[in-house]
């Protein structure tokens, strides 16, 4: 319908224009000997891998970068779905956008062709005050659990911890808050537990004068991550060793995902593995740069959860470095038919589902109808 093409092209013009006229100026493409990657705010520690990744590639083989940044996530998404940046570094809506999920299940997006590139992973938990009670996921039965604003992927996550424990949103008290403000909140005994990256300042200072406890995720029954998939496909429980609060040997168990590097499926082949090879190649001038710029290692980067096509200059770069296998190769082929299956029922579902305020629940439904299972992956 012309009438979704012209309102697609409107938003994500618009959405664009908001987050970059002060970078880009009018320019809506680049010239091929510079490249425009979208990422979070500046002075975080996303924004600064990713500098330093750029300035890996600018320094080996002199094409210009330029970060775009967006405290939304739509604002890092858009920029790469209308050719204003040609690679991206956000975390679920990657994930929602290659769907067509939650907000992308408007006549404005639908789901999209994004591939993944680069796999970092990433340590995010539950924590509380050691002196709170709290000891596991069941122990939250009646607390207050913070709700995060504007922050749907993050509140499923919680939900995920809580049905790890047995739980329900039922069974606690949900507290509406900022995810910055958390930490004041905690420490004012306003909610009893908090989300948030294992490490950085705001959790150091906050456990350097109130001892903190991570609530563990790890060695579940298959009953308690039965709700992962569906609330938080992107993610696993995984082990950190350096989070905040923690003694020196100690281990916690947290959510582990990754906050991908990604691109479109049009993007070069060629292009993304002289990436990659010219980061690993490098990789010894490129690891000091930052305190997560380790996790960037070909050895520690995640394959699974595979909810994300990988592009084909990275499927290159893995089958040359044995990080590659016949079920990932079988995974990703199930998720590049289940790309076409979307993007040709699209159009028609839109169609039928158009007077429908909000037809995200119903798009997932007609998908978890019609679309095969994907096959499981055994990581090599």
């Amino acid at each position: 319908m012309n009438t979704a093409i012209i309102s697609r092209r409107s938003f994500l013009t618009a959405v664009v224009a908001l987050g970059a006229s002060a970078l880009l100026g009018s320019c809506s493409r680049t010239p091929t000997d510079q490249l425009v990657f979208s990422t979070y705010k500046a002075g975080t520690g996303t924004y600064n891998d990713l500098a330093s990744f750029a300035n890996i590639f600018t320094t080996h083989h002199g094409t210009q970068v330029r970060l775009m940044t967006s405290d939304t996530s739509i604002g890092r998404i858009a920029p790469l779905i209308n050719g204003t940046a040609q690679l991206s570094r956000a975390a679920d809506e990657t994930h929602y956008a290659f769907e067509g999920d939650d907000e992308y299940a408007s006549a404005a997006w639908g789901p999209q062709a994004i591939r993944q590139i680069w796999t970092p992973p990433g340590n995010y938990g539950v924590l509380t005050l050691k002196d709170s009670g709290i000891e596991t996921a069941a122990d939250l039965k009646g607390r207050r659990v913070p709700r995060i604003l504007a922050a749907v992927s993050t509140n499923r996550k919680i939900e995920a911890l809580l049905n790890f424990g047995g739980l329900t949103p039922d069974d606690v008290t949900f507290v509406d808050i900022a995810y910055s403000e958390q930490a004041a909140a905690i420490k004012a005994g306003h909610i009893d537990v908090m989300y948030q990256n294992v490490v950085g300042a705001a959790i150091s200072e906050l456990a350097s004068t109130h001892p903190i406890r991570w609530i563990n995720v790890g060695g579940g029954s298959k009953e308690q991550y039965s709700t992962w998939e569906s609330l938080a496909p992107m993610m696993r429980p995984g082990p950190t060793h350096d989070a905040a609060g923690l003694a020196e040997g100690e281990e916690a168990w947290t959510f582990q995902y990754s906050i991908v590097l990604a691109t479109l499926a049009t993007f070069p082949e060629d292009r993304v593995y002289t990436m990659l090879k010219t980061l690993h190649d490098n990789f010894d001038s490129f690891v000091g740069t930052t305190p997560d710029a380790q996790r960037f290692a070909l050895d520690n980067i995640l394959l699974t959860p595979l909810v994300i096509p990988f592009h084909p200059g990275t499927v290159r770069f893995l089958k040359e470095h044995g990080r590659w296998n016949d079920s990932l190769q079988a995974r990703n082929d199930a998720l590049l038919e289940r790309e076409k299956l979307m993007h040709a029922a699209w159009p028609d579902f839109l169609e039928e589902h158009k007077h429908i305020k909000n037809p995200a629940a119903e798009w997932k439904k007609y998908k978890k109808d019609n679309l095969p299972r994907l096959p499981e992956v055994v990581e090599p």
